[in-house]
């Protein structure tokens, strides 16, 4: 399924290299790397309330819902990560933790709600 995409997805990618054996034949423990990822999404947004005041500056509380391509994402995405979100018009809208992650397999997609 085509997306129409307006935004993208940024999220830290941890890979982890395959151990190798020291001198001795023992295993050594694999070291562990992380390169941001970013994908193109359509974001929709579900409730933006920017009411309110707190000590620095203004309130705002907003849930978004985003759909990327499945191949892009993998499914090895998972609800531990934080993400954050560009729009094209809005510009950066913040760094969200994932609430939600629903993976389509027919339309090939996912929809993840932050």
């Amino acid at each position: 399924m085509q997306i129409f995409p307006n935004g993208t997805l940024t999220y830290a990618d941890p890979t982890v290299a395959q151990s190798d054996l020291d001198e001795d034949g023992l295993p050594v423990a694999a070291s562990e790397s992380v390169t941001r990822k970013t994908v193109v999404c359509t974001i929709s947004t579900l409730s933006e309330d920017r009411k309110g005041r707190y000590d620095d500056g203004r309130y705002r509380n907003c849930q978004y819902s985003v759909t990327c391509n499945l191949e892009e994402v993998g499914t090895g995405f998972n609800s531990v990560r934080s993400v954050s979100l560009t729009h094209d018009i809005k510009g950066f809208l913040g760094t969200f933790q994932v609430q939600r992650i629903e993976f389509y397999t027919i339309t090939q997609t996912v929809e993840i709600w932050l």
